[in-house]
């Protein structure tokens, strides 16, 4: 009887920790909470060029991947590190251009566990077209299987 009682007491707390937002993926923050991520956290690109265009990218705010850091990786190289409702602004050089999030290590369990070889494997990247001129819009996400994404804001 003791045990089965314990068994339910688990089985609850595994479903209110499931229903408290724990395995949600991110959302985009509001305005008025974003804020830019500081200089000490966003690193020279190589010479981009006259003809350029802004590209703004935006982290998610949510529980999955909160205690890290979010590398973003313009072309290969790191370009910044992000926190939650951060944004940082580059302007490139008109073209092709690759963006690829991945989680940087950081604090609590996200350093204790991170490897950059395994963040490396997963990273997903996104191919994307900068016109001289124009400023384009894009957000990283976290899904439920806690790898970051970046897409377009609309």
């Amino acid at each position: 009887m003791e045990r089965r009682l314990c068994l339910w007491a688990a089985a609850a707390v595994l479903a209110a920790v499931a229903g408290s937002g724990c395995v949600m993926p991110t959302k985009q923050p509001p305005a008025k909470d974003v804020r830019m991520a500081p200089a000490e956290r966003v690193f020279a690109l190589p010479d981009q060029g006259v003809t350029k265009g802004e590209v703004v990218i935006t982290r998610d705010v949510g529980l999955i991947g909160s205690g890290c850091f979010l590398g973003i990786f313009v072309d290969g190289t790191e370009a910044a590190r992000l926190d939650p409702s951060e944004q940082v602004r580059f302007q490139l050089s008109a073209g092709r251009h690759v963006l690829t999030p991945r989680y940087i290590g950081g604090n609590g369990l996200c350093g204790a566990f991170y490897s950059e070889k395994a963040a490396t494997a997963r990273a997903r990247s996104a191919e994307i077209t900068v016109d001289a001129g124009q400023s384009r819009r894009y957000r990283i996400h976290t899904n439920t299987d806690n790898e970051p994404t970046i897409e377009p804001v609309l």
